[in-house]
């Protein structure tokens, strides 16, 4: 199983679905605490009341820290403050740079601006530069004197701050030639804590700024993401338990299985779902059902299994049981998914009218389990499992344009909830890159197979248009071949 680096590991939000119970603390009122304190001023930042060369120093306010772990408990506010002051210490070297100090606009060009973001993000960043800073207005001023300026901090905690949404209000006056013109600038930025510190992932942005005939005001929003890695492939196995309450989703059979394939540069995305009857190799134990693997070795030997089948080097796996998938998706409020046809299946309790519905965790576990009344049976199943798997990429989208720090709901449940390979920090970066997709062009495909008994149970013989889409989807996660 190939294990590339943070860099390579591109969208996935299929994985989870969450919410994030928790409450803030004020740390400042109107009338200020030792939180309000005034920071050093940054490198290149005359202090406020000596403008020399027309720059001004910057006091960024902390309003507001909210601290929630994985497991959903709140996390004392003292316990965040240096975690905090970080946050703060990013956001005002942000607005230093991008409207405060003349010395850094470089002609609206902001050339270090972008040391504040991650790697993936610095080229909407340059798209943004109107947006995040004065942009093209920066050559037409003298100045700016910041006014009020306040801070709210929301941090997701594992074993510390991993991810935090901070956002800032920002006021100040344009200065040209005598005249001064308000500036407001509004940010949601989501930040992600490397080892050594913090960097801006993400960002929803609204700013008014004077025109540059210093006539009318201009409302302008940007909203951005890290998007994909430019280079390589990445693949998810999404391995579904039939795990019931108070048993393990380790050691049971699996109910459901979908290789999740993705091709950064052509921002291509690819579902391959495997039948849990494929009579198939498992490594050390036989020719048997896949669905076998899990029982017999864990999602290791899932991985192995798949691997050995199709070619395919799997990059992370995530697992869930029945239960798990309903806590999913009751937490995220429920997801919206179109029914492809009508459904009245006792087994599965699945009864649903063609169309859109906002599903709830029980819902969505009888539409992703019905068997009995879908074309094709299990291949029918398991088509729709591919569909759930793109609705729930497309709720999350819809969410985070929404509200950006809902973010953290999906990455503290899929932390609790999930079982995976992926660190609290890979499934933070993978998340923070879903707003670069488009879940309408999401392939969705299962692999064809003959039904056949063998031993007296009910098996999948995959043949060789089976091995074909294998090779297809190995290859650079994209379906070539017709379906």
């Amino acid at each position: 199983m190939k294990r590339p680096g943070p860099s390579a590991r591109g969208i996935t939000a299929i994985v989870v679905v969450a919410a994030l119970a928790g409450g803030g603390v004020w740390l400042a009122s109107n009338g200020g605490t030792r939180s309000e304190t005034r920071l050093p001023t940054p490198i290149g930042v005359v202090p406020t009341g000596s403008p020399a060369a027309g720059a001004y120093g910057l006091t960024i306010h902390l309003r507001r820290v909210e601290g929630t772990r994985v497991s959903g408990s709140r996390v004392r506010p003292k316990r965040l403050r240096p975690a905090a002051e970080a946050i703060r210490r990013v956001m005002t070297d942000l607005y230093t740079t991008g409207f405060v100090d003349p010395a850094r606009w470089d002609g609206g060009r902001f050339p270090t601006i972008e040391d504040l973001f991650t790697l993936r993000t610095r080229a909407r960043v340059h798209r943004d530069l109107d947006e995040l800073t004065l942009g093209s207005l920066a050559p037409h001023l003298d100045a700016v004197r910041p006014g009020r300026t306040t801070l709210g901090v929301r941090f997701l905690v594992g074993t510390r701050p991993a991810v935090a949404v901070a956002s800032v209000r920002f006021e100040g006056t344009a200065i040209a030639q005598g005249a001064e013109l308000p500036i407001e600038h509004d940010g949601i930025y989501t930040l992600r804590r490397s080892e050594r510190s913090w960097r801006i992932a993400s960002y929803k942005v609204r700013s008014h700024l004077p025109s540059i005939q210093q006539v009318d005001r201009k409302a302008r929003k940007a909203a951005g993401s890290p998007g994909v890695a430019s280079t390589g492939t990445f693949f998810l196995l999404v391995i579904g338990s039939d795990a019931r309450p108070g048993e393990s989703p380790e050691r049971t059979r699996g109910d459901s299985l979908h290789i999740i394939g993705i091709n950064p540069a052509k921002h291509a995305v690819s579902i391959l779902g495997i039948p849990r009857d494929s009579f198939v190799p498992i490594p050390g134990v036989g020719t048997r059902k896949i669905n076998e693997a899990l029982f017999w070795g864990g999602p290791k030997l899932v991985v192995r299994t798949v691997e050995q089948l199709t070619g395919v080097a799997i990059d992370a796996f995530v697992l869930t049981g029945f239960k798990g998938f309903q806590d999913l998706v009751n937490a995220v409020g429920g997801i919206g998914v179109d029914v492809p046809y009508r459904m009245s299946d006792p087994y599965s309790h699945a009864r649903f009218a063609p169309g859109m519905r906002h599903m709830n965790g029980r819902a969505a576990l009888a539409f992703s389990r019905d068997r009995h009344d879908v074309p094709g049976g299990d291949f029918g199943r398991s088509v729709n499992q591919g569909r759930m798997l793109i609705a729930a990429l497309r709720q999350l989208k819809a969410d985070v344009a929404k509200n950006p720090a809902s973010i953290l709901n999906w990455i503290a449940a899929g932390a609790r909830i999930l079982r995976s390979d992926l660190s609290l920090a890979d499934m933070a970066e993978l998340l923070l890159s879903m707003p670069s997709l488009d879940p309408g062009k999401v392939e969705n495909r299962v692999v064809s197979g003959t039904g056949a008994t063998v031993g007296g149970l009910s098996v999948v013989l995959l043949g060789s248009a089976a091995h074909a889409m294998f090779r297809d989807l190995a290859a650079d996660a994209i379906f070539n071949g017709r379906p």
